[in-house]
Parts: C-alpha cells; sequence; structure tokens
C-alpha cells in the first residue's frame, strides 16, 4: 500500500546519506593524505595553485578561451608593430620605440595566460633573471639613445643587442636552450678559429 512504499522510501534516506557520508569521509581522508592531494590537485580538486590564482588577478573573468585570444592578439600585434618598425629604418628614434613597443607587447602578450605576478615571478626567476634584466635594459637603452642621439650609428648595435637579448632570454624558458646556443657558438667558433 501506499504507507509501506512511503515508509521504505523514507526508511531508504537515511541509509543513503550515511552511505554518502562515508564516502565523503573516504575521499576526504584520502586526499588529506600526501599522495591523495597531490592527485587531487592535479584533478583539480585540491587548492588553487599560484598560477590559477595568478590568472584570477589579472583577468578574474576571462574564460581560457578569451586568455588565449588575448594572448594571440597581443603577441599578433607585438610581432607586426616590431616588423613594421623596418619602414622607419631611416628615422631610429621612430624605429627603435616601435620596434621596442613591438618587442614589450609580445613579452607582454603571456601575462593573458599567466597573470602578472607570475610572469614577473618567472621572468626574475635565478635562471633566468640575468636575461631578464639584460632584456629590459636593452630595450630601456635603445629608446633612450634613439630619442637623445637619434643617429643610426648609435641604435643599430643597441637594436643588435636587444635582439641577441631577447634570444637568450626566449632560449632561458626552453631547457637547455642558453646551454645548447652556447655549445653550437662555440663549435662555429672552432670551426671558424681553426
Amino acid at each position: 500500500t501506499l504507507t509501506e512504499i512511503m515508509g521504505a522510501a523514507t526508511s531508504a534516506e537515511p541509509e543513503g546519506e550515511v552511505i554518502d557520508e562515508e564516502v565523503a569521509a573516504e575521499k576526504e581522508g584520502f586526499i588529506t593524505g600526501s599522495i591523495g592531494k597531490s592527485i587531487a590537485d592535479k584533478l583539480g580538486y585540491g587548492e588553487k595553485s599560484e598560477y590559477e590564482a595568478g590568472l584570477e588577478e589579472c583577468c578574474p573573468s576571462l574564460t581560457w578561451q578569451q586568455r588565449l585570444w588575448g594572448f594571440g592578439l597581443c603577441f599578433a600585434f607585438g610581432m607586426v608593430l616590431s616588423y613594421m618598425s623596418g619602414f622607419y629604418i631611416v628615422r631610429p628614434a621612430k624605429f627603435a620605440v616601435i620596434y621596442t613597443l613591438g618587442n614589450l607587447l609580445s613579452m607582454g602578450s603571456t601575462m593573458f595566460l599567466m597573470g602578472p605576478s607570475s610572469q614577473f615571478k618567472r621572468m626574475f626567476h635565478p635562471d633566468r633573471a640575468v636575461a631578464t634584466i639584460l632584456y629590459l635594459t636593452t630595450m630601456v637603452l635603445t629608446v633612450f639613445v634613439a630619442r637623445k642621439t637619434g643617429k643610426v650609428v648609435l641604435v643599430m648595435p643597441l637594436i643588435f643587442l636587444q635582439w641577441v637579448a631577447l634570444v637568450w632570454y626566449s632560449l632561458s624558458y626552453i631547457p637547455f636552450g642558453q646551454r645548447l646556443l652556447k655549445s653550437a657558438v662555440n663549435f662555429c667558433c672552432a670551426g671558424i678559429c681553426y
């Protein structure tokens, strides 16, 4: 009858809750263990990583797809500026400013992906701090010399140094990238010198 069915349904509910509580307690115990915590973090059930916190800090309302678009557009615009700067090669001040702005936009585009605080932490990590400082210094020097003097003879070597610093900085993000470049340069120089 109806009362028997209702009685069976109400008596089944507490057992289901008990089972759910037991499963939750097991999951909680599993996640609090060191192995469980690491697995839970990888699956997205643990605390937010520094990377995720940096993303929310920079662009809290952007989806992952919007972040990729922001990165792509900012990087592409930076590259276009860098290439367009070649049209102003006879005007060193304009050339240097546009080229450097393009490099800054390209480098800053990764802030869409990882957030500004994480970006700066990675830039000044001991493995790449020297490369970052060299790159930023060459950018500042290029713009300063171009604006103050406007002489091609002074600006072009700084643009070349800025490019070399960019390559060195970029290779710092690739495992053994700088070491490979050093080996290649040593190999080429050994072939030329002997």
